[in-house]
């Protein structure tokens, strides 16, 4: 599950192209050189940040949902969406997202960064999966895999979830989180990570400011 995030045409609504460049992220171009996927240059105006990142956004503009905190943050952006989260892009022009941008950053680091320049140690219920034929831990999308392997392979989505049920079973644990982690799986959800795609929204925003971004589930 994941954001995709679009700068489109004002008049057409058409997805804008930019400079070719590389972006890191869990959807992106690639091609085939000696047995593996190797990222080519993208010239969509385009980002696709996971799900896993939305506590963070949320935190920082939570929109209607905080009714209170909505009304200020419309004072200072008037554009803003009221869904909230990365949400509160829709529908504003790229020279526009770049200074709400640059203010979810500084509240998300203003949040967890420390004032030694260190970043907080969080604690949160991390969400697992263990394969009941194997007893082995496994990732957190293999039951959203194994069902739809089964539904392409031409299984009812009923009789799927059942089988998927019977193959796995979810655990919940409490983890201690380094919220200036950088490194690691691009899925395991950390401040740090957070904030590199809000930089990556900034440089396409800079490249088409005419654009209206448009996030599309």
């Amino acid at each position: 599950m994941s954001y995709d995030l679009y700068l489109r045409d004002p008049v057409t609504n058409a997805e804008l192209k930019v400079p070719a460049h590389l972006m890191t992220g869990p959807n992106i171009p690639c091609r085939m050189v000696n047995g593996q996927f190797v990222q080519v240059p993208s010239t969509e105006a385009y980002l696709n940040i996971t799900y896993n990142y939305a506590r963070y956004y949320y935190d920082a503009f939570p929109g209607a949902e905080d009714q209170g905190r909505f009304e200020e943050d419309m004072k200072q952006f008037p554009t803003i969406s009221e869904e909230g989260g990365i949400r509160s892009l829709n529908g504003m022009t790229g020279a526009e997202a770049i200074p709400m941008l640059k203010e979810m950053i500084r509240r998300i680091t203003a949040e967890y960064r420390l004032s030694d320049g260190s970043w907080k140690k969080s604690e949160r219920e991390n969400h697992y999966l263990t394969d009941n034929d194997t007893g082995k831990r496994v990732s957190s999308t293999a039951k959203m895999d194994f069902f739809f392997d089964k539904t392409r392979a031409g299984l009812d989505e009923k009789a799927a979830g059942k089988l998927a049920d019977a193959k796995f079973t979810s655990h919940v644990e409490t983890i201690t989180v380094d919220e200036g982690d950088a490194d690691g799986s691009y899925w395991d959800a950390t401040a740090v990570k957070a904030i590199r795609p809000l930089y990556q929204l900034i440089a396409l925003s800079q490249l088409r400011p005419d654009g209206v971004w448009s996030e599309e589930s």
